[in-house]
């Protein structure tokens, strides 16, 4: 398999820390790309341009997130990373929709420099602090269960508003989400996919 990536993204990052965390990170042969560079192998695995894209062993092209982690769980079940439980999966929602108004604002700020302050960019402003915030009360307040989806995109989703957005005191805004992800610091799938500059 082959998976298109880049090394700040969320979304491949939700990806990468599935493959560790399911030890398929050496079936999968990691490549990164410059997503605004029009690359032609990564453009025939996903004609929209936007990572992750994953190239199946059968040569299918799968360019979602989602669509690869639902492969990947059937490529190997366990660890399941989809529970089926619907808090996790509302959870994961909340993460998910956190960390693509944060990639909307970053991608805003390449064609208008006043992005952030504008009608779309205040509203993915707004999306990122209530979406944490709602995710960190849905959040059980130890969650001592499996480290799925919901846990996944959690500490992806406070990661990169860290990374993206240092000037704000995310942390603060979102303990439970905090306290989880200091509590899986350690953990390979977390430190090794952290976003860097």
């Amino acid at each position: 398999m082959k998976l298109f990536a880049n090394p700040t993204s969320p979304f491949v990052r939700i990806v990468r820390m599935t493959l560790i965390e399911k030890g398929l990170e050496d079936a999968v042969e990691t490549v990164f790309v410059d997503a605004w560079a029009d690359d032609q192998a990564f453009l025939d695995a996903n004609p929209a341009g936007r990572v992750p894209a994953l190239v199946t062993r059968e040569g299918v092209r799968l360019p979602e997130a989602l669509l690869i982690l639902r492969h990947l769980e059937a490529v190997r079940p366990e660890p399941a990373v989809f529970t089926g439980d619907a808090g996790a999966l509302a959870c994961a929602g909340l993460a998910i929709g956190v960390f693509d108004a944060a990639v909307a604002v970053i991608i805003g700020r390449k064609s208008a420099p006043d992005f952030d302050t504008g009608l779309v960019g205040t509203k993915r402003y707004r999306t990122m602090r209530e979406g944490l915030r709602r995710l960190d009360a849905a959040l059980p307040a130890s969650r001592p269960g499996p480290f799925d989806l919901a846990t996944i995109a959690a500490v992806t989703a406070l990661d990169y508003l860290v990374f993206r957005f240092p000037d704000q005191d995310w942390r603060s805004l979102a303990p439970r989400i905090a306290a989880l992800r200091d509590a899986h610091a350690d953990r390979r799938s977390v430190s090794e996919t952290a976003p860097r500059p």
